[in-house]
């Protein structure tokens, strides 16, 4: 077994545990302030619109962020964009801690969304740019793997940082992790390249895959309106209906990151070697179970052991997913499908909270829930409709 996995990880690209610790110190940095984030906009004085603006405002210059991203990696290559987005995402964090109002606090953090947008889009870029295909999910499992460890030590260490030092410093950790972050994207190797255009070489260029694209639109878009459902009604269930403390809100969150790096590298794997159609199709069902779970209202250590199976799942998905992407793009438009999919990915985020929220609001909070257990089904669906790419003709 343990040659079997030292075979794995010798055969991945050396720029990978690279890219690995750069998601982990982002990571580690966003997860840091995005829980304390409404309690800072709250201390500069913000009325609840500023709250939602500073969600929603975010999700739209990050949505902007990726689409660009897509489209000028293809011209500067991917991890100059990489470190650009960094660099825009940590200096618009640091003036944060300088926000003496709401509206200047809202400004930097709609502008930090831009270089968010851009750090995901071309961190994704790099990596399908830099593995050998078959390994591309695999390789995306460990990125996944590695932001989830960075989700699961950052909300600690920013309560920690917050009671030291007071709301804003949370904020300059997130400038420090995005500078770290920075300094490491400039050691990569200068693999994700710019790529060439049909006319730069006379060739044809190979048409656009609209059904197989459309599938895996529609797949990850569900997929996000499940996180959105989840996120706009998880706590307040928990601990209204369930009876739960804060506290234990946030260890379910702990088990769901434990099941992305104990589980999700290993079922990426799995999809290099059986396929990442069929683990893309499953694996969202872990993500409905867990929904389910707390709509049901099963006791808590089987909750935690769906979120453990639930953290896997996603991240299986995800892995997949992407490899997916990279596989049904052509090469000269890599870093634009990128964008345009990502981009308007993220639009399941709005739907599904938007459906949570008036599910709740006209029927009940258990309702709302149901958003995140039924999108997941539709993204599995979606994936039976994505068509693999054909294989060449021998005769």
């Amino acid at each position: 077994m343990g040659s079997r996995v030292g075979r794995v990880v010798g055969a991945v690209d050396p720029a990978l545990g690279l890219l690995a610790a750069i998601g982990f110190v982002s990571q580690v940095g966003i997860s840091v302030m995005l829980p304390l984030l409404p309690l800072y906009a709250t201390e500069l004085g913000a009325p609840p619109i500023v709250l939602g603006l500073l969600t929603s405002a975010f999700a739209v210059t990050n949505a902007f962020g990726q689409l660009g991203a897509g489209f000028l990696s293809e011209r500067w290559g991917a991890r100059r964009l990489m470190t650009a987005g960094l660099a825009l995402y940590g200096t618009m964090n640091a003036l944060i801690a300088t926000a003496a109002t709401a509206a200047w606090l809202l400004t930097w953090r709609t502008t930090a969304g831009f270089g968010g947008g851009a750090m995901i889009v071309s961190e994704r870029i790099y990596l399908a740019q830099s593995i050998v295909p078959a390994r591309r999910a695999f390789a995306n499992g460990i990125i996944s793997a590695a932001q989830s460890a960075g989700t699961v030590m950052g909300p600690a260490f920013g309560g920690f940082a917050a009671a030291i030092g007071g709301l804003r410093a949370p904020f300059v950790i997130v400038a420090i992790t995005s500078a770290v972050a920075l300094v490491g994207s400039l050691f990569l190797p200068s693999r994700g390249r710019a790529t060439t255009t049909a006319e730069d070489n006379g060739e044809p260029d190979e048409p656009i895959r609209v059904g197989a694209l459309t599938a895996l639109l529609v797949a990850n878009l569900a997929l996000l309106a499940s996180y959105g459902g989840f996120i706009t009604t998880y706590a307040p269930l928990a601990t209204t209906e369930l009876g739960w403390s804060i506290v234990e809100v946030g260890i379910a969150f702990s088990f769901f990151g434990a099941g992305s790096i104990l589980l999700g590298p290993a079922l990426a794997h799995l999809a290099d070697r059986i396929g990442r159609q069929p683990v893309a199709i499953v694996s969202p069902i872990a993500v409905a179970a867990f929904g389910l779970g707390l709509v049901i209202g099963l006791p808590q250590p089987a909750i935690y052991g769906l979120a453990v199976l639930a953290g896997g799942g996603l991240t299986a998905f995800s892995a997949s997913w992407y490899a997916l992407l990279a596989d049904t793009a052509s090469e000269r438009r890599l870093g634009r499908t990128f964008g345009i999919i990502n981009a308007l990915s993220t639009l399941g985020i709005v739907a599904g909270s938007i459906a949570a929220a008036e599910l709740w609001t006209r029927v009940d909070i258990v309702a709302g829930m149901m958003v995140g257990v039924i999108a997941p089904f539709v993204a599995g669906a979606a994936m039976l409709a994505y068509r693999p790419r054909p294989e060449p003709s021998t005769a």
